[in-house]
């Protein structure tokens, strides 16, 4: 194994994120991304029917040599980076794992608590963690587009988010719609206080909710297989304003992961979004 290359570990390996990143990786790899990451370990939930395949079979390709485990102890030697979309008290789990072997991680899970969040905070202090609500490149610049477009328009306007999701999706709303409700409400505070804020922009949602995010309705859609949608609506009293942003394949959120990934390599150590990684303050 070439040890310049980075190995990324992949959890929940036979849901639909976890599968997309694994073909994105062994897959369609072979352009830039494979050239930096190699397939490390893969993990499934416990006492899961696939653990003892090989993740080539799983993913109905050639045998690769690595077997899915529900065991990271076992592969804690194998991987340098673990990358999880799976549950928050799953997520916790794998997440003190990597705290307690210094191994760092790419979080996409959603729907965390309070608690959660603090949790992250803490491991942060140890370990690099990216961690975002949607790791999309474009919904990333819709965030960063949608706190000046409140300065704007916002205390003029009514404001709302529709989302829509499969209909297996737990969390209502989704993670994105309050990571832009986030947003807009943190804008909105700034204007009606006159105060002048940067433009950071909070991809993770670690605020609690406010009587503000009334300003800032969310509907939510859950049905069929709606990989995910987002529209932001600012409809004022002679014109409405629409943001929309549609995901036609979950490459997207896996791409965007192992950039991630990527970017944080072996070494940063802190708590950090998918912003960050793209540096997408430089850029609007």
């Amino acid at each position: 194994m070439n040890d310049a290359l980075l190995r990324i570990a992949v959890t929940g390996v036979t849901g639909r994120m976890g599968k997309r990143i694994i073909q994105c990786i062994i897959v369609e790899g072979g352009k830039k991304i494979s050239r930096e990451i190699i397939l490390g370990a893969a993990i499934a939930r416990s006492n899961s029917s696939v653990c003892g395949m090989d993740v080539g079979k799983l993913m109905k390709t050639d045998t690769l040599g690595i077997t899915v485990t529900d065991d990271l102890e076992l592969v804690k030697d194998d991987f340098d980076v673990l990358v999880d979309f799976t549950a928050p008290s799953i997520s916790m789990e794998y997440l003190k794992f990597c705290a307690n072997n210094n191994k760092n991680i790419v979080i996409g899970t959603t729907g965390f608590n309070q608690a959660h969040k603090r949790f992250i905070i803490n491991a942060s202090q140890k370990i690099g963690i990216v961690f975002s609500s949607n790791f999309s490149i474009g919904i990333a610049l819709i965030s960063r587009l949608l706190h000046k477009i409140t300065h704007i328009m916002g205390n003029n306007s009514d404001i709302s988010i529709v989302e829509a999701h499969h209909n297996k999706k737990r969390d209502i709303p989704s993670g994105t719609a309050l990571m832009m409700q986030n947003t807009i409400v943190n804008a909105l505070r700034s204007v009606r206080s006159n105060k002048v804020m940067d433009c950071d922009v909070d991809y993770t949602t670690y605020s609690s909710s406010t009587s503000s995010d009334r300003d800032v309705l969310i509907h939510s859609i859950r049905a069929g297989n709606i990989i995910g949608e987002h529209t932001v609506l600012f409809i004022g009293p002679e014109e409405r304003l629409e943001i929309t942003h549609k995901a036609s394949d979950r490459i997207i959120f896996a791409s965007g992961a192992l950039h991630s990934a990527i970017w944080l390599g072996r070494d940063k150590i802190g708590l950090f979004d998918i912003g960050d990684t793209l540096e997408i303050n430089t850029l609007l």
